[in-house]
């Protein structure tokens, strides 16, 4: 008697931990490895004039930058992207019956100035909140503010 009330106890205890573990539904991500190279890369180029005040700098003379925006950051660049740089802002702009996005980094600078760099990226390479956005707004246009690694906090 002892055993086969152990034996279900020991059953009950399997089915309410195997159901506990039940994979959770993912989580919208934020940003894609395509899209985060992206960014890097329009940001290098587009911040090295105004925040190294090198116009048209070699990749060695951008390497500073280059980790900065990669998330090793330079207390010398971040004081001079924190200086000359207001916002950054991406847009993704989807054209009907197209399998990809058109994807925007606009810089605003301090001194009212703007620069912008576009690239297509495949539609699997688009954050899926972004396409989550697009379905449920049923528009051709979205936006989003844009933080710099430093600027993120990051939750534990």
């Amino acid at each position: 008697m002892t055993f086969v009330v152990a034996l279900l106890a020991a059953l009950a205890a399997f089915f309410f931990f195997r159901a506990r573990k039940k994979p959770k539904p993912e989580v919208a991500r934020e940003t894609t490895p395509a899209l985060d190279a992206f960014i890097a890369e329009a940001l290098e180029n587009e911040l090295a004039g105004p925040v190294l005040g090198i116009r048209g700098a070699s990749a060695e003379e951008r390497r500073p930058l280059a980790k900065t925006l990669r998330n090793e950051p330079d207390p010398d660049v971040v004081a001079k992207v924190e200086e000359k740089v207001k916002s950054v802002e991406l847009e993704f702009v989807r054209y009907a019956h197209e399998g990809d996005a058109e994807v925007t980094v606009r810089v605003r600078y301090e001194d009212g100035n703007a620069g912008e760099t576009s690239k297509r990226l495949a539609w699997t390479d688009v954050p899926e909140s972004i396409r989550a956005d697009f379905d449920r707004r049923g528009s051709t246009r979205v936006f989003k503010s844009w933080a710099f690694p430093w600027q993120r906090v990051q939750a534990l």
